[in-house]
């Protein structure tokens, strides 16, 4: 008998590409049918462009109240809640300006999710971030009609977006720890690449094809461990 598994995320678990015209495809199903074939696993992906993790825990929940069936629920949120409004911060780089979900409403929808899955008979498994490349994204957020000097202005380096994005990939690790839930570190898997940009789409945010080949590598390895152990 097969075992549900029910996924919960943004467009990185869509498997969301972005080619060098710019256009967006997803790549993630391909994928999911092979892990579906190894390890005997019937996945539903339910991930969202663009939803946080306020959002994702609606959307539990409306699952949840329609009567879902599933053994697991993956659970891959923080790309967008650690982002920011910049447009915003390019018409007013010299006013504070919190992250789209700020940290501590973050972690709390997480804690949310997890216990109402549990408490439904559904086992939560977490998930870091793929890293992003910084640089390239505040290049991206300039073509989209932003003024990346003045973002820049107000972040300080470039790489303030990568430190927020860690902040909220490592959150996620630290509370799966903490809460005893399965961890999927798909981070891990990019961090010692050598060729890190070559494996990210233009945009600096999503894996390009070969990134999402290590996606997979990570969820192949936590099948393996876990799922048959289990």
């Amino acid at each position: 008998m097969s075992r549900k598994v029910i996924i919960y995320g943004d467009s990185v678990m869509k498997g969301t590409v972005l080619d060098k015209a710019y256009r967006y495809r997803t790549v993630m199903a391909e994928n999911l049918k092979k892990l579906g074939r190894m390890f005997n696993i019937d996945a539903e992906n339910r991930a969202r462009f663009g939803v946080t993790a306020t959002g994702g825990l609606s959307l539990v929940k409306r699952d949840l109240e329609a009567g879902i069936d599933a053994d697991y629920a993956l659970l891959e949120f923080g790309g967008n809640d650690c982002n920011f409004r910049w447009n915003e911060i390019s018409v007013n780089p010299d006013k504070k300006h919190e992250p789209i979900t700020k940290m501590e409403d973050f972690i709390g929808a997480y804690r949310a999710m997890i216990g109402v899955l549990r408490g439904a008979g559904v086992t939560p498994v977490l998930m870091t971030l793929p890293p992003i490349d910084a640089e390239r994204y505040l290049a991206f957020l300039g073509r989209n009609g932003n003024d990346a000097k003045r973002i820049l202005t107000w972040l300080g380096d470039a790489q303030m977006i990568y430190r927020y994005h860690e902040a909220y990939s490592s959150a996620v690790a630290k509370l799966a720890e903490e809460v005893n839930a399965p961890l999927v570190d798909a981070r891990g898997y990019f961090l010692y690449k050598r060729n890190f940009r070559d494996i990210m789409c233009i945009d600096g945010i999503h894996p390009n094809e070969e990134g999402y080949m290590l996606v997979y590598k990570a969820f192949e390895d936590f099948a393996g461990m876990k799922l048959k152990a289990a």
